[in-house]
């Protein structure tokens, strides 16, 4: 096979948010408290719904905080323990909100500084936990 001679350039091209922030990681339910810090300090409780290595869905009340629903692109610290995986400080992005009953929302958020460290520890957990459900049960025999 004959090699060509021509130099080729990779140009960056920044991709359209659509397509940026599509979920492409797989995901994992879950029913965890959260705590959510807000730039000015406020603090608000919450509860993670759901887990990938790119981002998570919360579910909050909007009783707890006069600055819910939060606004596509606000940024907000987040704080939760899964097991051995400790994520403290982490800052993430609202994506998009949706109204889940009269006072309830969910908010679907994007990592923004997750360390590569807990976004690994994110994806093996969220692995581990899908090939599990993924298992088929054996039937039971019944004994005479």
């Amino acid at each position: 096979m004959a090699q060509s001679n021509e130099t080729v350039e990779v140009v960056p091209v920044e991709l359209p948010d659509a397509l940026r922030y599509m979920r492409s990681e797989a995901r994992m339910e879950t029913s965890l408290p959260v705590r959510l810090t807000t730039l000015a300090g406020e603090t608000i409780p919450g509860l993670l719904a759901d887990l990938s290595p790119s981002g998570v869905m919360v579910l909050v009340d909007r009783r707890f905080s006069p600055s819910l629903p939060a606004a596509a692109g606000t940024s907000v610290w987040l704080e939760f323990y899964l097991d051995e995986i400790e994520v403290a400080g982490v800052v993430i992005r609202v994506r998009g909100v949706k109204e889940r009953g009269r006072f309830q929302l969910e908010l679907g958020c994007a990592f923004v500084d997750l360390s590569d460290r807990a976004r690994t520890a994110i994806r093996s957990k969220v692995a581990a936990v899908r090939a599990a459900a993924a298992k088929p049960v054996p039937p039971k025999i019944a004994r005479r």
